[in-house]
């Protein structure tokens, strides 16, 4: 940093490049490096207003400039002394941040061996929107210090540029622009493997309440340098902290595979990273969208530690504000850890927004199924009702739901039987061996085919009355 400080080069940060996407209707910063002392001036071309600022000691510098209405092509020109540089084809509209680990990474044209439905489809049709959304893919390395910039370009949505981008980013972004009619950024940040902690600074790992257990296993971590970012800060640093601040609607969040064991602690990680973000963004309330775990064998079906670590993830949401997940549980697969289904996912995020954050009325029941009530007949019959199902609660096999098992007083869970009754709201299950029923779980296994869904498609997640650690 010092090297480039001495040559005096009047530098823009490289998420000012061209073609960049920038938030529509607020007040963005503009920032990057010059001579300490020296005057810089940056004049934006759709008002012709000029904002001046004086270079810092450290050569840092950094403006705020007014965005307007969505549209462009429009420029950003910044001076300082003799030097001069120009940003072109800058487009307002909506600006989302994706991050997470391989299946936010996972790009349109799939991985060996593990594709994407509708892939062949969305890259053939991808020169029609390519100006409309954009896409900037950070790819810097692991980094055990602060970097000040970031390894990327903002880019066109070609055909060629789609097929190496996030599927879940780009289906996303094609359904918000044509839902709101305006240009759509993704700053695609993902990378597959990586732990919670890396996206993290230690002080914010520090911030949560861990069990002695629960911190000795962060801490015990051991970086292997030819895998995947596990250590706290190796992403942050080089990543994350870099384009803090750019002005951006929100958050999507594909993550917690490699986390999967802290079933005790991740919602509170996951709030600590959050928090974070949005500290360093500026706005305590920056919407944030999540995945939760998709179904997967994980080394054995029959295991329950995908569900607990589910509920964990389901946790973050009710004790944060402006925090919101969608559920894969009927988009698994028990061979594969990445499934095909990332336009689902996108879908589910994409209604969430719209209803959530933009207050647009979409017709479709986005809010999660939850477990309401539960009536245990005599017979050993037992009758669950969900919230937020309407009349509208369907599966995928008729009536008939896969997932639900039941335990007597011997505390042995058995699979049920089950379906939906007629008033489209009620499910009756029912397990010969287990004539007198003390408890019943849904989709309590790392991958059983659980199916229950809204009639609209969006999954059930998985629930359990009881508390039992197994």
């Amino acid at each position: 940093m010092k090297t480039l400080l001495l040559l005096a080069a009047l530098v823009l940060s490289n998420i000012f490049s061209d073609h960049a996407v920038m938030q529509r209707e607020t007040t963005a910063p503009v920032w990057g490096w010059g001579e300490p002392g020296q005057t810089v001036s940056v004049k934006t071309s759709w008002d012709g207003k000029t904002v001046k600022t004086k270079v810092a000691d450290d050569g840092s510098w950094k403006v705020w400039v007014s965005t307007g209405k969505a549209g462009g092509s429009y420029s950003i020109t910044v001076k300082s002394g003799r030097e001069k540089l120009t940003v072109s084809d800058i487009a307002f509209g909506e600006v989302w941040i994706c991050s997470g680990q391989s299946n936010m990474e996972m790009p349109v044209s799939g991985f060996g061996f593990q594709g994407i439905e509708g892939s062949t489809e969305a890259i053939l049709e991808a020169a029609e929107t390519a100006s409309q959304i954009r896409v900037f893919d950070i790819k810097t390395p692991k980094c055990t210090e602060p970097r000040k910039d970031v390894d990327a370009v903002w880019a066109y949505s070609t055909g060629d540029v789609v097929s190496r981008t996030s599927a879940v980013g780009y289906f996303f972004a094609k359904r918000l622009s044509k839902a709101l009619g305006v240009p759509v950024g993704i700053i695609v940040n993902a990378w597959g493997g990586s732990r919670i902690e890396p996206w993290m600074t230690r002080e914010a790992i520090d911030r949560v309440d861990l069990t002695p257990e629960e911190r000795a296993e962060i801490d015990s971590i051991v970086e292997q340098p030819d895998r995947w970012p596990e250590s706290p800060e190796l992403i942050w640093n080089g990543r994350v902290k870099p384009i803090a601040g750019y002005a951006a609607k929100g958050f999507l969040w594909y993550q917690g595979c490699s986390n999967i064991g802290q079933r005790g602690c991740y919602d509170r990680l996951q709030a600590s990273m959050l928090r974070l973000w949005r500290d360093s963004w500026g706005r305590g309330d920056m919407p944030f969208i999540y995945a939760l775990l998709a179904p997967y064998h994980h080394g054995d079906s029959d295991g329950r530690w995908r569900p607990f670590f589910v509920e964990a993830q389901m946790r973050m949401a009710s004790e944060t504000t402006n925090a919101w997940y969608v559920c894969t549980e009927t988009l698994g697969d028990p061979v594969t850890i990445h499934p095909p289904y990332k336009r689902e996912v996108a879908d589910m995020m994409e209604l969430t927004a719209l209803q959530n954050v933009y207050g647009i009325p979409t017709g479709i029941s986005i809010e999660p199924a939850l477990l309401k009530d539960l009536a245990l007949e005599e017979d050993g019959t037992v009758k669950v009702w969900l919230t937020n199902v309407w009349s509208n609660l369907g599966s995928m096999t008729s009536r008939e739901v896969v997932g639900f098992e039941l335990a007597g007083e011997d505390r042995e869970f058995h699979l049920a039987k089950a379906e939906v009754d007629w008033d489209g709201e009620t499910i009756i299950v029912r397990c010969p061996e287990v004539p007198k029923p003390v408890a019943v779980r849904y989709a309590w296994r790392n991958w059983m085919g659980a199916n229950l869904q809204k009639t609209s498609g969006i999954p059930v997640p998985p629930f359990r009355t009881d508390d039992w650690e197994y």
